[in-house]
């Protein structure tokens, strides 16, 4: 058979026995035309169309479980391209004046394994900068051709990356609230990347392969890293990312850490108040109370650690306020994530507020910067032996919520974050023994009432039988004197 035949040959045209291709169910792919002769080369380009079709499906089907709202489509039985909806391209209008559209994007992605793989992690990158709000259009996604692996102008530059990662500063800063939470932003997310390029050169391929080199691979040192290296080389107007994609990995679960219990949380709130060293510096002293008070409110609450420094005190202690509800200013931290939040937060275990006795105020006494403040926090856990860090009493939070069977709408609003996050982020914490927990109280406590309801309807129906056999006894003594007097009478 010509080799021309076979290039040019779509499969999506097949049919046998009455059937096309595309209402065959693609997992049986094996069974396409399974007694044709091996040599028939168009039955098995028929085959791996189907086998990649049913890939695709698989690849969704873990997205989806992801919660990856970008998914997998075979735009041609030679491509796969990226579908979901997006900010509308320049000069488009989405329905009724949306801002948003769906799309399907030819990324030039080869309906093969590799292509798949690439497709996926694709994917997962455009989802991640939807879900931080930093989906822009470039010309990659737009459908202009991918240059040549060859250095453009741009590459070619004389300015030096130090100076790039300046003005990709300035234009940062364009979109962004220059407030604590954007600063945090630039540094965790941007720069703390960035720095790893070496400073001193012109833009390259070295320059990345110099900077990828200084992650592990299945890392998510690497994974951001990737995400952000190509961020920032479409800001420098480099569309070739070859070198990027080559170093590239899937993005890796997180270690489940141990979130404490209640028992355990209550034995470090007396850990904490342990006496301060006799060495400790009478500067800005805290003392063991202050300490106690903010364990109390970061374990009652959920709270992040900076929030305890925004909480309202004067409307938390209000006799009005008997839910004992938390309100948060950010104002008082200048800008943080404390704005998300809808409603007051209550305390899912109300007599803990009596318990850490959180009514008598006794804020730690720090200065300085709000990352100091949390920091000494950090450090006092530590120096305690407490045995965890304080964001674990936000973890112990959120899955004390799932056991009192809070809806999860409502636990999102409580913790300050969108449902998606927290679907995302905090059950994946739900170790087995919180799972255990939620089983033996739903399951085996419900398996008990209806125990319950079974003796007691066994106590029933062994009554009534008693009482038929007494009911049966009286019958037959009364039949036998019936019988006794037949016989007398026939006597007589």
């Amino acid at each position: 058979m010509p080799s021309n035949a076979t290039s040019t040959y779509d499969p999506r045209k097949a049919e046998w026995e009455s059937i096309t291709i595309d209402q065959w169910e693609p997992s049986k792919w094996k069974q396409w035309k399974a007694k044709h002769p091996a040599s028939d080369e168009f039955a098995k380009i028929e085959r791996e169309y189907l086998r990649i079709k049913y890939a695709i499906q698989q690849a969704n089907s873990a997205l989806s479980l992801e919660k990856v709202k970008v998914k997998l489509k075979l735009t041609s039985h030679k491509t796969i391209g990226l579908q979901g909806t997006f900010p509308c391209r320049p000069g488009d209008i989405g329905k009724q004046g949306s801002p948003n559209k769906q799309y399907t994007i030819s990324c030039g992605f080869a309906a093969n394994d590799t292509g798949l793989k690439m497709a996926v992690l694709k994917a997962r990158e455009l989802d991640l900068l939807l879900i931080t709000k930093q989906f822009q259009w470039t010309p990659e996604l737009l459908g202009k051709q991918a240059q040549k692996i060859e250095p453009t102008a741009t590459e070619q530059s004389t300015k030096l990356i130090s100076e790039l990662i300046q003005e990709y500063e300035r234009q940062f800063w364009k979109t962004h609230e220059k407030n604590r939470q954007g600063i945090r932003t630039w540094e965790t997310h941007y720069l703390r990347h960035l720095k790893k390029l070496p400073p001193d050169i012109p833009m390259s391929a070295q320059a990345l392969e110099a900077a990828l080199e200084k992650t592990k691979p299945n890392t998510s040192s690497r994974f951001f890293l990737v995400w952000q290296l190509k961020k920032f080389c479409e800001f420098c107007g480099i569309t070739n990312f070859a070198t990027i994609y080559s170093y590239a990995t899937p993005k890796p679960h997180p270690t489940l850490r141990k979130v404490p219990t209640d028992e355990e949380i209550i034995q470090g709130f007396i850990k904490i108040g342990s006496p301060l060293s006799v060495y400790a510096s009478k500067e800005n002293l805290t003392e063991p109370e202050q300490w106690q008070w903010a364990y109390g409110m970061l374990a009652t609450y959920g709270l992040r650690p900076h929030e305890l420094f925004a909480v309202d005190i004067d409307a938390f202690r209000d006799t009005a306020n008997t839910f004992h509800l938390v309100n948060l200013n950010p104002s008082l931290t200048d800008g943080t994530k404390t704005g998300e939040r809808s409603c007051g937060i209550p305390p899912l275990h109300p007599h803990w507020v009596e318990l850490f006795d959180l009514k008598n105020i006794k804020l730690p006494c720090h200065t300085g910067t709000l990352n100091n403040k949390t920091a000494k926090l950090q450090v006092r856990f530590r120096n305690a032996e407490v045995g965890f860090k304080p964001y674990d009493l936000r973890h112990a939070y959120a899955i004390r919520g799932h056991r009192l069977r809070v809806p999860i709408k409502t636990m999102a609003d409580y913790m300050g974050h969108t449902v998606q996050e927290h679907t995302k982020t905090y059950q994946r914490w739900m170790n087995e023994d919180a799972n255990l927990a939620i089983y033996k109280e739903v399951v085996i406590h419900r398996q008990g009432t209806t125990k319950e309801a079974l003796q007691e309807r066994i106590k029933e129906l062994e009554t009534e039988n008693t009482a038929l056999k007494a009911e049966n006894a009286t019958l037959k003594g009364l039949l036998i004197k019936h019988q006794l007097g037949e016989l007398l009478n026939q006597e007589i």
